[in-house]
């Protein structure tokens, strides 16, 4: 974790990225020159919208459209330089990896993870654009007021405050992957080969908010096509595997259960279901097995 603004940030994926712009090299005279340091109240008014609009896809289990998922799959690699893969699609993430798993020389036929490229390419792209318009920490502040909606938008001793959006889907199921695969006699070494690729892209949710928001209201200077693509991901895709030749997705659960926390949750039955009946259990936020 870090700290800002003399609190304990909510740690994710997103914060995590946010974290290491303040690593970046410092404003030059090709950027932007207007520096934003607060919103208006009707801007702030509009937040909510924002919120609920980017929370929908982060809770969807509706099934995917392949076709659509191809032409935005295409997309992201043309806009970050990789060829056009083959795409491969799956209703859930384990019968995707069970099926490459028995292909002959399967790492050859997959090519290169280029997960961290295109993310690095893509992702921490569009946030160097965007979070140097801002005014040093306000960034990091706005980013905290749309992630917990109630002042003062962070969590404290005597406030506990909820995420306004779901987290933990990934890890679960990255956990569950782990475990059945594991346990089914797959050499770790190659377990990791796509634990550490998997993408659930919906759970970019939070930080397309972000963006929406200073793109649509703050009128912030961004990159027009890898913005396209981040939406489409967000809203279109289910799980990714994204490989140098394939790409492989795999459909959305048609079940997903959450605590008020909105931490993953179910008692006595699966917390994430997918369509082919793979099931993963989880208890106010954590992992556990169900054999």
């Amino acid at each position: 974790m870090f700290v800002a603004f003399g609190v304990l940030l909510f740690y994710d994926e997103t914060v995590s990225e946010i974290a290491k712009l303040h690593k970046m090299p410092r404003r030059t005279d090709k950027m932007p020159k207007r520096v934003i340091t607060e919103i208006s109240q009707e801007q702030e008014a509009m937040l909510p919208g924002f919120r609920e609009k980017w929370n929908s896809f982060a809770i969807s289990t509706e099934s995917i459209d392949e076709e659509k998922v191809k032409s935005v799959i295409k997309a992201a690699y043309s806009v970050s330089d990789f060829p056009e893969p083959e795409i491969l699609f799956y209703e859930s993430p384990f019968a995707a990896i069970q099926e490459i798993f028995a292909i002959d020389d399967f790492k050859g036929y997959l090519g290169k993870d280029i997960h961290s490229k295109f993310h690095k390419r893509v992702v921490i792209h569009l946030l160097k654009i965007v979070s140097y318009q801002f005014g040093e920490s306000f960034f990091l502040k706005l980013r905290n007021q749309i992630h917990f909606p109630e002042f003062p938008h962070y969590p404290t001793e005597n406030n506990s405050q909820n995420s306004y959006f779901p987290y933990s889907i990934s890890s679960c199921v990255d956990s569950q992957l782990t475990d059945d695969l594991y346990t089914s006699g797959v050499e770790f070494c190659d377990i990791v080969k796509f634990t550490q690729n998997f993408v659930r892209t919906a759970e970019w949710a939070l930080l397309g908010c972000i963006l929406d928001f200073c793109i649509s209201v703050l009128n912030v200077g961004y990159d027009k096509k890898k913005w396209q693509v981040f939406q489409d991901l967000i809203q279109h895709c289910g799980f990714i595997f994204q490989f140098e030749k394939v790409c492989i997705c795999c459909n959305r659960p048609c079940r997903l259960s959450f605590d008020k926390n909105n931490l993953l949750h179910a008692e006595r039955e699966p917390a994430i279901k997918f369509r082919d009946g793979y099931s993963v259990y989880a208890c106010h936020g954590e992992h556990y097995s169900n054999k």
